[in-house]
């Protein structure tokens, strides 16, 4: 990569972030507006590479106003503004889906429900659990309700792994990961990327001491992991669709789906591991 393509992909990469920072700091609201206009582009370029080589029976417009309406009533759900509209949303998408076999005349009508349901599941579901997330700790730090701390803290781990892997990885890897999926991860990059989110996950330790230097560890790998597979895994999804990115909106890197792939598979781990830990 040529210094202006670096330069270029710092940029956009610094901007990214500074959209994500405002999303999780700026509280419960601006995370809502963030967050939800980051999964309909992602849901977006999901199904537009869905969509590729043939137009599927179920419009990616309805999967992507019904994915953002689901993370709405999650959030009305969360802040106890009503409890009936996040079931009776899910329920009303999969009603829909199922009663779109009856009348939708089309052979392939199953494989739109298929991509229909997986889009919600990889993307929507993850993206909802992100704010539960956020609405679930012990230690409120922001106030009651919402709190930033696991969510600046998921995606700190994050961007500390993928940029140890990328610049290590670069600069010294010989061995690779899982070439049939993605060639240009190495072993290296790979433990480099495990090293250095464990090692960020000290400062942590040591900014937010009520939790343990061992329940900051244990995030910052499962972090590291499972973003490590998140990323994997949309690059098998690029290449059975044959496309190199997701999109071209942040010039650098892809589209938005490429910019949270890794979180996306992350964030279930996390929850998970918060379940077992702090019994959230």
């Amino acid at each position: 990569m040529n210094i202006k393509n670096l330069a270029t992909r710092a940029v956009a990469g610094i901007l990214y972030i500074l959209i994500i920072l405002i999303g999780v700091l700026g509280g419960r609201y601006s995370f809502l507006i963030i967050f939800s206009s980051i999964l309909g582009i992602g849901l977006f370029e999901f199904y537009r590479m869905m969509e590729k080589d043939t137009s599927h029976a179920i419009s990616k417009i309805f999967n992507i106003f019904m994915g953002i309406l689901i993370f709405l009533s999650a959030f009305l759900f969360l802040e106890d503004i009503s409890r009936y509209f996040l079931p009776a949303t899910v329920l009303t998408y999969l009603l829909v889906l199922i009663s779109s076999t009856t009348f939708i005349k089309r052979n392939d009508v199953l494989h739109g429900i298929i991509y229909s349901a997986f889009g919600q599941l990889y993307i929507t579901l993850p993206m909802c659990l992100l704010m539960l997330i956020s609405y679930s700790q012990p230690y409120n730090y922001a106030g009651i309700g919402y709190d930033y701390i696991p969510v600046i803290a998921l995606f700190v781990f994050l961007w500390v792994n993928d940029t140890a892997a990328y610049f290590i990885g670069s600069l010294t890897g010989k061995h690779k990961l899982i070439e049939h999926i993605s060639p240009k991860k190495s072993v290296e990059g790979f433990v480099a990327g495990i090293i250095f989110t464990l090692l960020s996950s000290l400062i942590f330790a040591h900014l937010y001491p009520d939790f343990s230097i061992v329940f900051w560890a244990g995030f910052a790998l499962i972090v590291s992991l499972f973003g490590t597979l998140g990323d994997l895994f949309e690059s098998l999804i690029k290449r059975t669709c044959s496309v190199k990115d997701s999109g071209n909106l942040i010039p650098g890197h892809g589209g938005i789906l490429d910019r949270i792939d890794s979180l996306l598979i992350a964030i279930p781990a996390v929850f998970l591991y918060l379940i077992i830990f702090l019994s959230i």
